[in-house]
C-alpha cells in the first residue's frame, strides 16, 4: 500500500516538474518559502478530500477537475506572458503565482488522494507524499531550467507561457 501511494504521488507530481521548469526558464528562482507554500497547498487540499473519499464514492468528477486545472494553467500562461512583456526581472516567484501553482497541482493531488482513500490509505499521512514529491520535482525542474547553459538561450524565456499552455492542453485531453 505504501509503494502505491508513493508512486501515485510522484506520477501526479510530474506536472509540478514542468511548472518549476516553466518558471525557471524565465530566469526566475522559486525561493524556499514559496516552494513550501506550493508544497503545503496540495497537502491541505488532499487531507479533507481523502476524508470525504473515505465516506463518499464518486465525489469528484475527473473531467471537471481537468477543466479547472486547464483554466488555472491558462491563467498561469497569460500571467507569465504579461511578466515577460513587462520585462520584469524579479528573482523570485510572487505569492499569487505560488498559490495558483499550489492549487493547480493540488487539484490533481486531491483527485488521486481521493482514489487512494477509497483503497483505505491513511488520509493524514498520504497527502504528505504528494506535498513532498511536488516540492522536490518543482525544485528540480526550476533548478534545471535555470542552469547557465540553458539560460544563454534568450528565446527560452518565451517557453514558460508555452509550457503552461501545453500543460493546460494536456489537462483537457
Amino acid at each position: 500500500m505504501f509503494v502505491e501511494a508513493i508512486l501515485t504521488a510522484f506520477i501526479v507530481s510530474i506536472d509540478g516538474f514542468f511548472s518549476g521548469f516553466a518558471v525557471g526558464v524565465k530566469k526566475t528562482k522559486i525561493s524556499i518559502d514559496k516552494l513550501i507554500i506550493i508544497s503545503i497547498i496540495p497537502i491541505l487540499m488532499a487531507i479533507p478530500i481523502m476524508f470525504l473519499g473515505s465516506l463518499i464514492k464518486g465525489f469528484i468528477c475527473q473531467k471537471v477537475a481537468n477543466y479547472i486545472g486547464f483554466i488555472l494553467f491558462v491563467f498561469l500562461a497569460i500571467n507569465s506572458l504579461v511578466q515577460i512583456k513587462k520585462d520584469n526581472n524579479e528573482d523570485n516567484v510572487n505569492i499569487i503565482t505560488s498559490i495558483i501553482i499550489g492549487i493547480t497541482i493540488g487539484i490533481d493531488s486531491s483527485i488521486s488522494a481521493f482514489s487512494l482513500a477509497l483503497n483505505n490509505h491513511n488520509p493524514i499521512i498520504t497527502p504528505f507524499y504528494f506535498g513532498i514529491s511536488h516540492g522536490l520535482l518543482i525544485f528540480l525542474g526550476n533548478y534545471l531550467a535555470r542552469m547557465k547553459k540553458i539560460l544563454k538561450l534568450d528565446f527560452l524565456k518565451y517557453s514558460s507561457p508555452i509550457l503552461f499552455t501545453l500543460i493546460a492542453i494536456f489537462k483537457i485531453i
